[in-house]
């Protein structure tokens, strides 16, 4: 029998493994495309069908060797119920990054679990009519699609000609009986922000007749000096709750992990209805996002030189786009998106999904500058057909 089919492994080798051959494994599993210099990039193979280039999911393609070592390192603690200690030591470092107290954060399996668990916690307190929700279209869908799943309505409200969110659409279906007005800023899909001048005294108001839940997933990524958290309103004990992503800015989609900040009276009640906990793996890859700067930086950097790459191309061909402030862009394609996705994959660029009712416009991830580049080559083909 070969030498690496004797298994089980004895305890020391098990060490080694992890520490050489583990690493690289795991390290190979976080995919090809872990690099952190442009010069390692060019020797990425060519976008084509067989290795597409990742486009559909807002992921964040800049990679941080720190959080791998964090990650790499984790393992050791993999056997042990050390994500007790661990989550509280997280929480300890957002609330000192966010100004509130540890007893304000809730830790998710990504925010999409805090939102979830928000509309668990609030619908069930309702009877069956009662269940309602307000919502922009096309918005984040996380919250919508599983408050529906418990009885809720979702009042849709279409985004205006300039897709920013119908404020006073919104009001209206609040003054009407939603329990919670669910808000996404910047939009998702359309990337436009609410200048905080705006948005705060809205919140402060509907906040006096409903719960207010601010999903802030591209908080990171946005420039826009007209922007502003929500955050002020739940440190003031309102009902507003802000959520925040580590599958973004902080490039651990995959480890499912995120946090949302509300009072510690709600925190508390929505933690004694989560069913599952986060593992230590992810805990300790965020805890060192939050600590690589250097990473943080990068990857801001990166989203904006290809940002400017693709609003230049899709100027040039006279398209029309929204002002992106996350890590995507909205622009109209003049085809069904199905038809689009189709075309681009054939080029090797996996794009976006329809989003209802502007079902010939495309959200395209961000991917980095030399990608954007190759992009924008294989979209002149595709609509000048």
């Amino acid at each position: 029998m070969a030498a690496t089919e004797n298994f089980p492994l004895r305890a020391e080798s098990r060490r080694h493994w992890l520490k050489t051959g583990g690493a690289a494994f795991f390290g190979s599993a976080l995919a090809a495309g872990a690099r952190e210099s442009g010069d390692e990039e060019a020797e990425l193979t060519d976008p084509s069908p067989e290795s597409p280039v990742r486009m559909m999911y807002n992921e964040n393609p800049v990679h941080s060797s720190k959080v791998r070592a964090a990650m790499t390192a984790a393992f050791e603690e993999a056997n042990s119920y050390s994500y007790f200690r661990a989550v509280g030591e997280l929480k300890e470092i957002l609330a000192e990054l966010n100004g509130v107290t540890p007893a304000h954060i809730v830790v998710g399996a990504g925010s999409t679990e805090v939102l979830r668990v928000t509309a668990l916690h609030l619908m069930q307190k309702l009877p069956v009519h009662q269940r309602r929700i307000a919502a922009v279209s096309p918005g984040y869908e996380g919250m919508n699609r599983y408050a529906e799943n418990l009885g809720a309505k979702i009042t849709r409200v279409p985004v205006q000609p300039n897709f920013s969110p119908n404020l006073d659409g919104l009001a209206a279906a609040v003054e009407d009986g939603a329990a919670i007005l669910n808000l996404c800023n910047p939009n998702n899909p359309t990337g436009v922000i609410v200048p905080e001048k705006t948005l705060t005294p809205f919140c402060r108001k509907m906040a006096a007749k409903t719960f207010v839940f601010v999903d802030e997933a591209y908080h990171e990524f946005v420039t826009n000096p007209e922007y502003g958290s929500m955050l002020p309103l739940a440190k003031e004990g309102l009902p507003v709750m802000v959520t925040r992503t580590f599958s973004k800015m902080f490039g651990l989609a995959g480890t499912r992990i995120g946090y949302g900040i509300g009072s510690p009276d709600l925190v508390s009640e929505l933690e004694a209805v989560q069913t599952g906990t986060i593992n230590i793996i992810a805990i300790r890859a965020a805890m060192a996002a939050l600590k690589d700067e250097d990473f943080q930086r990068r990857s801001l950097e990166s989203n904006e030189e290809a940002k400017a790459i693709l609003f230049k191309e899709l100027a040039a061909m006279g398209r029309q786009v929204t002002k992106g402030e996350g890590n995507f862009v909205f622009f109209h394609t003049g085809m069904p998106i199905q038809e689009f996705e189709k075309k681009m994959f054939a080029k090797g660029f996996w794009v976006g999904r329809p989003f209802p009712p502007y079902l010939d416009w495309c959200r395209l991830s961000m991917s980095t500058p030399m990608r954007m580049k190759q992009f924008c080559a294989a979209l002149g083909e595709v609509l000048a057909k």
